[in-house]
């Protein structure tokens, strides 16, 4: 249960066609939150995630999400400076959720163990450095509002993502190597 995948579809026009509507998307959903973007934010954004990762695998996966912050940072960019961190978090990002769900079985034990190896590096390791580092908020009092969030978030998000790769799974829409 526990294998990664480490591979991503060949690049084809298929592929690109399906990367470019589900960056589309991940930059659609991820603007959908509500909360302080140097505390909290609560968003559905990672429900594009997962499917980039479902679908693309860890390498373009990740190269898909760099591109969606890059979109997200430039084109619809609302007031917020673009910091390269948060660009290498998406490609982290991109490849746990590809390693973990692309060509995968499907069960809600993989989705829990990756949104919550998600959390832990992206959401609290790597975007709380970079909170600190842009905003030089103290640590522990990041921590203490980011921990709890992502506590209360991972099983919300693992039923949420859960579901709707139950229900994509049950098209034959997968890309063939």
């Amino acid at each position: 249960m526990t294998n990664l995948t480490w591979r991503s579809p060949k690049l084809n026009t298929r592929t690109i066609t399906l990367a470019a509507m589900l960056i589309a998307l991940q930059t659609v959903l991820s603007k959908l939150s509500f909360g302080s973007d140097s505390m909290v934010k609560i968003g559905i954004g990672f429900i594009g995630t997962t499917l980039i990762g479902y679908y693309l695998g860890p390498w373009l996966g990740g190269i898909s999400l760099v591109l969606a912050d890059l979109i997200k940072s430039t084109i619809f960019a609302t007031g917020s400076t673009f910091f390269i961190g948060y660009t290498f978090s998406a490609f982290i990002s991109g490849v746990i959720v590809g390693a973990f769900l692309y060509q995968q079985k499907i069960t809600w034990q993989r989705l829990a163990i990756y949104q919550f190896v998600q959390i832990l590096v992206s959401n609290i390791f790597f975007n709380t450095l970079w909170i600190y580092l842009m905003y030089h908020t103290p640590v522990w009092a990041l921590l203490s509002v980011r921990v709890p969030k992502n506590v209360i978030m991972w099983p919300i998000e693992a039923i949420i993502s859960f579901m709707i790769l139950r229900a994509v799974s049950r098209f034959d829409t997968r890309i063939k190597h």
